[in-house]
């Protein structure tokens, strides 16, 4: 897990929407929780700021605004501060949207990829399986796969890096990694199930290491005690099986890597954690 160079790490919560625990994780209460929407701002000292995925941002309640995208307001109650879109809290670090040179899309669904048109100088970045999932997609067939078109840029297509499957060292568990920046600081991994080309990122920060786990799991709870989400959520992901499968290969790395932090993107403990991290460097 070595590396020669070690990243600055911003965590950032976006806002939330509702959703129920029992849907998140089966065995969880029949209670409305807050599910906020976790991205990673991580600044390389020579090849700058990277944005691990781009949250919930406004445009997301422009776009769910007409039918058949509205259902997506529906299922999933919107709870979104415009402050907390991430272009909006670039100015209270000291950066500005231009200071992101790449942005990293775990996968494709709307809360995290709706502030990417944000982002128009960035490299964008996510796996060609996950990019060939949607395209072309609207209507129902794309709330099917959780993705709403309006949110992807026009020239998404032409302008994004494509990522092949992995071929790097594995990583316990989870199995072959791309090095993204080319000196082991941040390296991304398959998660299947939850959506088609979901990948995660361990990026050797100087706060330790982080396996920013995307929906891989919920919570990381649902690692700790192997448990799924609810059936129900079988409508919008890709492959149920596989969502069992990188289930138990987190939890496998997990338990082979101990001194790595979990951060999906939608736990409750990750954000308590990070957000107290974030107070303890500022103060």
């Amino acid at each position: 897990m070595a590396s020669a160079s070690l990243v600055r790490c911003l965590v950032l919560d976006t806002g939330y929407c509702l959703a129920s625990e029992s849907h998140m994780m089966q065995g969880g209460e029949r209670r409305t929780v807050e599910c906020h929407a976790l991205v990673a701002l991580l600044e390389h000292p020579v090849h700058g700021w990277t944005l691990w995925d781009t949250g919930y941002a406004p445009r997301l309640l422009q776009a769910t605004t007409r039918w058949p995208y509205r259902l997506y307001r529906l299922a999933t109650p919107l709870r979104l501060d415009p402050t907390l879109a991430v272009a909006a809290q670039l100015p209270r670090l000291g950066l500005q949207g231009g200071d992101v040179r790449r942005v990293v899309l775990s996968h494709l669904h709307a809360d995290h990829i709706a502030g990417l048109r944000d982002f128009p100088t960035a490299e964008w970045i996510c796996t060609q399986a996950a990019y060939e999932a949607v395209a072309g997609r609207r209507g129902l067939s794309a709330l099917r796969r959780a993705f709403i078109p309006a949110l992807l840029p026009d020239d998404f297509a032409t302008r994004a890096t494509l990522l092949p499957q992995f071929s790097r060292p594995s990583l316990p568990g989870l199995g072959p990694t791309h090095d993204l920046l080319g000196d082991g600081t941040l390296r991304l991994v398959a998660l299947p199930g939850h959506a088609r080309g979901q990948v995660g990122l361990l990026a050797q920060t100087t706060d330790g290491p982080k396996l920013f786990c995307a929906d891989g799991a919920y919570t990381t709870r649902s690692i700790r005690e192997r448990r799924p989400p609810a059936r129900l959520t079988s409508f919008y992901v890709d492959d149920w099986r596989a969502v069992h499968t990188t289930l138990d290969g987190l939890a496998a790395f997990a338990a082979a890597c101990p001194e790595v932090a979990l951060v999906p993107t939608h736990c409750p403990e990750a954000l308590a954690r990070e957000t107290a991290t974030n107070r303890d460097r500022s103060a």
